[in-house]
């Protein structure tokens, strides 16, 4: 597994642990008569008040495109895994949107919160973010022969997340390995609602977009001369640019009180150079379906 290094985004991110460690936490607040409370919070660190730990850890299969824009499917296993301290971090594991990774790890640093009657809740937080992501085979596909392979890399960024009620809204950013020695970077943007429907479902509608550099999109859609030699596809050069566009539903159904159904399903479709690339336009498809199903554990 390779280790991208960006100094900067290194450098930037050890002085912020170093905040976090020796820091405390400075939260300011702010109250009007009993009938009108509004509140809010700014800080450096860990808050006081950070909720309980919540846990899932589980495992699912799901049917995924043998690679980004391919038409052919193939079913894999993954862990499901999902801990978060609220307020404080959290480790995700991989979900049908694969622009997350194989998993990722982010550690809130920077807190921002407001709240009326404690009814309304708005937060947002944001901090460094480690990011897992697997590797693509060349032997994979048919289509990928010649192209090369992409190895597995962990990427270190940021992300800033915005919650009110229900609602959630996360922008991040990591880099990765493209292959041919060059480094990639992948941002990307979700929007999510969730429900109670009763006391045992949960749903979750979304929707999704990230945007990749040039090299990001070189390296995964892209076609060099070389490559096109000895894969018979056409010569492409992909460009930066949005790369797609999903909309995804999970549920969450209880079995027992600590053991639940997972469910999730989402359409993508991959634009501009990604949806125009040979491997894609001429032997995949832009139109891209996920979807799994798991049992997990909660803790």
């Amino acid at each position: 597994m390779k280790m991208l290094h960006n100094t900067t985004i290194i450098t930037t991110t050890i002085a912020v642990v170093a905040i976090i460690i020796t820091s405390t936490p400075v939260f300011s607040q702010e109250s009007g008569d009993d009938l009108h409370t509004k509140s809010f919070g700014l800080g450096i660190g860990f808050p006081s008040n950070s909720q309980a730990l919540q846990a899932q850890i589980g495992l699912g299969i799901g049917s995924f495109p043998e690679y980004e824009g391919s038409d052919d499917y193939a079913a894999i296993v993954l862990p499901l895994i999902n801990i978060r301290q609220q307020g404080s971090y959290f480790i995700k594991g991989a979900s049908i949107n694969t622009n997350d990774g194989l998993g990722s790890a982010g550690l809130t640093f920077l807190h921002f919160s407001y709240s009326e009657e404690s009814r309304h809740r708005m937060q947002i937080v944001m901090g460094p973010l480690i990011r897992a992501y697997g590797k693509r085979d060349e032997n994979a596909s048919n289509v990928l022969k010649g192209l090369g392979d992409i190895d597995r890399s962990i990427g270190i960024g940021g992300f800033i997340e915005f919650t009110a009620g229900d609602w959630l809204a996360n922008l991040s950013l990591s880099p990765q390995d493209v292959g041919n020695e060059n480094d990639g970077t992948l941002a990307t943007f979700d929007i999510a609602y969730t429900a109670s429907i009763n006391d045992g479902l949960k749903l979750s509608t979304g929707l999704s977009t990230s945007w990749a550099d040039d090299d990001y999109m070189q390296g995964y859609f892209g076609v060099t001369d070389d490559q096109a030699i000895q894969s018979g596809l056409s010569g492409f050069d992909s460009k930066s640019g949005f790369k797609d566009v999903g909309l995804q539903v999970k549920a969450s159904y209880s079995v027992s009180p600590r053991w639940s159904l997972e469910g999730q399903v989402g359409y993508w479709r991959l634009l501009n150079d990604a949806a125009d690339s040979p491997i894609v336009k001429d032997e995949g498809s832009a139109d891209q379906v996920r979807g799994l199903v798991g049992l997990s554990y909660h803790y």
